[in-house]
């Protein structure tokens, strides 16, 4: 594809709490841009605070896409968010603006920049596995993940049960490594532009506190009370990090404070994990936001790979 057909997508990729939606608001009132939600919590309707969903002022700064999507006791995989993605991307370059891509979840940037695959979806293997996660739980799966593939546990987010499943529904699938399933972005005509940030691992550690603090301040509590009691506790969005923490406080079986460890705690492993993803992935730099000359050098980059398209 030549480059006059090619257009260009912006992402702001890393870990929750290092700085993310600050940036990508930056960069859509400096670049004439929309932000596009790419994370996998914040497609949930209703789960605003526990997901750290951008502020109405922050809203009002920039268009905003693919929020407020599903119902927490639905799901969305990564197929739908490429799907959804697609089209949203595609009428935000009808409107001569740039798709800036925001979120933490690594496995739906994948999904949308470099595709699925071609392992297809057996919806009768994958009834099958859901009903072994109901029954055994999460880590049973995690195990037979690991003893099918060894790599792919170690690629994918093992604390996300339908990444999980569909990394065995591919390995069975094709009788091949997850790794092996050779993508192909869905978006042909798009050239992507992913800037990684994150922050030094204490700095990032305190926002991730600060964050959680704020949430309990904000009244996370009574989200999660009045969503478990909407759509019971196995919902699956209600599955994310700051929420199912909360049950065993609801049981009596824990405080508020351990709550509030138990969150800082999860979140900070996941953080890890996002970054471990990034890293991992070929030419992947990854800025740190506390420096200035870093976030110049950013802004500087973005400006210099837009000017290369007519849109």
């Amino acid at each position: 594809m030549n480059r006059e057909t090619q257009k260009p997508v912006l992402a702001v990729l890393g870990p929750t709490a290092s700085g993310k939606t600050a940036l990508a608001l930056q960069l859509a009132s400096r670049f004439g841009g929309e932000i596009v939600n790419c994370d996998s919590r914040q497609v949930y309707r209703e789960m605003c605070i526990g997901t750290a969903r951008p502020s109405a002022e922050e809203m009002q700064k920039a268009p905003h896409h693919l929020f407020d999507l599903i119902s927490p006791q639905q799901s969305f995989s990564a197929a739908d968010y490429a799907n959804a993605a697609i089209d949203c991307i595609r009428q935000i370059w009808n409107r001569k603006n740039i798709p800036v891509l925001t979120g933490g979840t690594g496995f739906y940037y994948s999904a949308l920049a470099e595709g699925l695959g071609k392992a297809g979806h057996d919806e009768e293997k994958a009834g099958h596995l859901k009903a072994l996660l109901d029954e055994h739980g999460l880590a049973y799966m995690v195990t037979m993940l690991t003893e099918l593939d060894p790599t792919a546990s170690s690629i994918i987010d093992t604390s996300n049960s339908r990444r999980v499943l569909r990394a065995i529904e591919i390995v069975q699938t094709t009788q091949k490594p997850f790794a092996a399933n050779i993508p192909e972005s869905p978006l042909p005509e798009a050239v992507f532009y992913p800037v990684v940030v994150t922050r030094p691992r204490d700095a990032l550690h305190d926002s991730i506190a600060r964050r959680v603090d704020a949430m309990i301040s904000n009244g996370l509590e009574k989200e999660v009370r009045h969503l478990a009691e909407k759509y019971g506790r196995k919902a699956s969005g209600l599955n994310s990090i700051g929420y199912h923490e909360w049950f065993a406080y609801f049981d009596g079986l824990a405080t508020i404070k351990e709550v509030r460890e138990q969150i800082i705690i999860h979140t900070r492993q996941y953080a890890k994990r996002q970054e471990t993803w990034f890293r991992r992935r070929p030419g992947t730099k990854m800025y740190n936001l506390s420096d200035q000359q870093q976030y110049t050098e950013i802004l500087l980059q973005i400006s210099d790979f837009l000017r290369t398209f007519a849109l």
